[in-house]
């Protein structure tokens, strides 16, 4: 049985068809200098993007390949990358005696 095409590349057949149609009779159009920038940035962009995404399939792909591959489980990850903060955490002795210090400071 034939699969169903995809709902995606209907909709660019569709919009590919409507804009041959419409620009049958008009001559080329230039496109404006800024416009063509802007176009060139976000085509470089989303290239980059791309590359980006396949570079990160594929170094987890190797990994797997290798064994070495750990899924990162919930908190694990955000304590691990997390960094020491002592200034914020209050001193066990200092809450036993139920007296708090002055820490003012130059801010």
């Amino acid at each position: 049985m034939p699969r169903a095409p995809q709902p995606l590349s209907l909709l660019v057949l569709l919009v590919l068809a409507t804009t041959a149609r419409g620009q049958a009779g008009i001559g080329p159009k230039q496109l404006q200098p800024w416009l063509v920038g802007l176009t060139a940035v976000v085509v470089f962009l989303f290239i980059v993007f791309v590359l980006l995404l396949v570079n990160r399939l594929w170094q987890i792909r190797m990994r797997r390949k290798k064994g070495d591959f750990q899924e990162p489980q919930g908190t694990d990850r955000l304590e691990d990358g997390g960094h020491a903060n002592p200034a914020a955490e209050k001193d066990s002795d200092e809450e036993s005696d139920g007296e708090e210090q002055n820490k003012t400071t130059s801010f």
